[in-house]
């Protein structure tokens, strides 16, 4: 394997991390001609490595390369289904889409969908939801039918994210109240009494998963096995694959 030059470090380890991190932490100081080698080498070997696909995106998003953003974005999303990597994406197809007016704002609305789809489950979904909602309000209505049709959208994404356990339920909970106050205090009283046992029961789930989600380091890089933890997997993968 080619080995990468970095502070005296090589890649000759290919699994070294300390080596990895050092490597990807002097990329973003590079040139990005001189800095997709090294990310291409990184995340060949370090594929889940969601923060290194951040950055090497956030690096072409820097010099207005979209087409190798797109490129990058193709290849990384649905193998890391991180919140900041996605969060990262959708920030990209709202500046592309932000002045291309209705078609863009369905585009947009589009890629929110597909964002919620793989990664709304997320317990730090929170800001996605909150963001997509942010969205919806700030559409342009321009008769009562459209403000409608708004309303409407807004409310759905508020009472799928107010079920959903995630970090900001509760913030989120306050946001959905005042909302529907302020749409109709008559029809807010029948829609929060409906949906309170369901936040109610969202929110006690959230609070048994931050308990397990706490003790995960998600930059941690993944790497093979090695030793008797090897030999562990090897053991088990040969009876799960026959």
């Amino acid at each position: 394997m080619d080995k990468i030059n970095g502070g005296g470090k090589t890649m000759s380890d290919k699994y070294n991390v300390e080596t990895a991190e050092i490597l990807a932490n002097e990329a973003q100081h590079l040139p990005i001609a001189e800095a997709t080698p090294i990310y291409e080498q990184l995340l060949q070997l370090f594929p889940t490595a969601a923060k290194f696909w951040k950055q090497y995106v956030e690096a072409n998003l820097a010099v207005n390369n979209d087409d190798a953003t797109k490129q990058i974005f193709s290849r990384c999303l649905l193998n890391c289904l991180q919140i900041p990597l996605w969060r990262c994406y959708i920030r990209f197809i709202r500046k592309a889409n932000d002045k291309k007016g209705i078609e863009g704002q369905e585009e947009t609305k589009k890629a929110f969908e597909f964002m919620l789809n793989y990664v709304g489950a997320d317990i730090a979904s929170g800001p996605v939801w909150m963001e997509y909602i942010s969205f919806l309000k700030s559409l342009p209505a321009l008769n009562v039918q459209e403000e409608t049709q708004r309303m409407t959208a807004v409310r759905k994404v508020y009472q799928r994210a107010i079920i959903t356990p995630t970090h900001h339920i509760e913030q989120i909970w306050k946001d959905y109240e005042n909302f529907e106050n302020s749409v109709s205090r008559q029809l807010a009283k029948g829609l929060i009494s409906e949906y309170q046992p369901k936040y109610t029961s969202a929110r006690a789930v959230y609070r048994e998963r931050k308990k397990y989600f706490d003790e995960i380091d998600w930059n941690m890089l993944a790497v093979p096995p090695t030793g008797v933890y090897k030999a562990t997997f090897c053991f088990f993968a040969k009876f799960a694959y026959q």
